[in-house]
């Protein structure tokens, strides 16, 4: 929905001005923050990183916007950093992770869905 949000956004003022346009803005930190929240974070990164850098220009980089984005962005550095200096090993969580077709970020292994449960009580093997 958010990347729509954005195709609209560049159709309608074109591709060198999305990036100063405060509604795209809002749209990138939104989809930050889903990706975020879907535990893709280095997608998360990019997407802060691309809305500070416009908050920046168009609003200065003492605005409250722009010192909350720094702080996300902070917040996700030093959660990678614990991850890459953990020597190397995998956490047991992120080693049972299932990839998905339709998410290119991994989900929990277990289906959350109500139409996941009914295939499984019933012993229906979903592909």
């Amino acid at each position: 929905m958010y990347k729509r949000a954005l195709e609209g956004y560049e159709k309608a003022v074109g591709p060198s001005q999305i990036r100063t346009y405060v509604p795209a803005l809002n749209s990138m930190w939104n989809l930050a923050s889903f990706r975020e929240r879907q535990g893709c974070e280095d997608d998360a990164r990019g997407w802060y990183s691309k809305a500070l850098s416009g908050y920046q220009k168009v609003l200065g980089p003492s605005h409250l916007n722009c010192q909350t984005l720094q702080d996300k962005l902070e917040t996700l550095g030093a959660r990678g950093d614990k991850r890459s200096t953990s020597a190397g090993r995998i956490p047991e969580e992120e080693h049972a992770q299932v990839q998905s077709p339709l998410h290119p970020c991994p989900l929990s292994g277990k289906p959350d869905s109500k139409r996941h449960r009914l295939l499984k009580k019933l012993g229906w093997r979903l592909k």
